[in-house]
């Protein structure tokens, strides 16, 4: 059956019109308010940072003096930004492989709960800036202790989220699974697992940051290398610019790493 416009009637044809107007109305307003806001921030936060430095010279410095710093030395930036970003990503990947593995375990045997929640616990209240120096005197003046902090800082918040999303299975899918006679393993690798992916990446975000963060803080002691020790040095000789660069960098390479991140959940997770 097909339906026709009734001629007599111009509010018929009009109104799906008006409708797709709207809708592109709305879609081009939320774009421009997606992207305005922030900008019009930035602008805000950079027109105060420029007040901030003209009156307070030794609070921050000018933003022309820090791209300047970075525009005649990117090498030494790049150089010091590989050394944290390999640190950090080993330090994360091991964190989140461990951390997946037990809480598998966990899941799996649940009186393993009891014994290994308080020591992860202990670890993740533990200070970085405590741990650092004490792996430095066990391991030496090399890249393993800045690894191992970094893995300590990824583990906890993988372990927490992957306990929660193992865990949160929808009931009646998995009576399902049961009235098949499902192993342990189908049930883990094809209900658990698919489920529990939203909370694995959400985990993965806050890791991933934790691991940066904790990479370039191990680099405050016993480092020559590494965003973290370009900042001990610049606040050492008071180079306010090459502190705020090396800040820059860090925070840069963090929100590049969420991306990365984000664009994997989309690929991943469909649904």
């Amino acid at each position: 059956m097909t339906v026709g416009i009734d001629p007599l009637n111009p509010a018929v044809a009009v109104a799906p019109a008006r409708r797709s107007r709207r809708r592109m109305s709305s879609r081009t307003g939320g774009a421009l308010l997606t992207v305005g806001a922030p900008l019009a921030l930035f602008v805000l936060l950079a027109i105060a940072w420029q007040w901030t430095a003209a009156t307070f010279k030794s609070v921050l410095p000018p933003i022309q003096d820090i791209v300047t710093d970075i525009a005649g030395r990117p090498e030494f930036y790049l150089e010091n930004l590989l050394v944290t970003l390999e640190a950090a990503l080993l330090g994360f990947l091991i964190g989140v492989v461990v951390a997946l593995l037990l809480a598998a375990a966990i899941v799996h045997f649940r009186f393993l709960r009891a014994a290994i929640m308080p020591v992860a616990l202990l670890l993740n209240v533990t200070p970085i800036v405590a741990i650092s120096p004490a792996l430095v005197v066990a391991f030496g003046f090399n890249q393993i202790p800045h690894v191992i902090v970094a893995a300590l800082s990824a583990f906890f918040p993988t372990l927490i989220n992957s306990i929660t999303g193992l865990r949160a299975v929808d009931p009646q899918a998995l009576e399902v699974f049961d009235a098949m006679s499902a192993s342990r393993t189908e049930v883990f690798f094809r209900l658990r697992v698919p489920s529990s992916l939203p909370y694995l990446f959400a985990g993965a975000r806050l890791s991933v940051a934790a691991a940066v963060i904790g990479a370039v803080v191990s680099e405050f002691t016993g480092s020559s290398k590494g965003i973290g020790a370009v900042i001990v040095m610049a606040t050492t000789y008071l180079n306010l610019p090459q502190m705020w660069a090396a800040i820059f960098f860090s925070a840069l390479t963090t929100l590049a790493l969420l991306g990365l991140v984000g664009l994997l959940e989309r690929l991943v997770v469909r649904w």
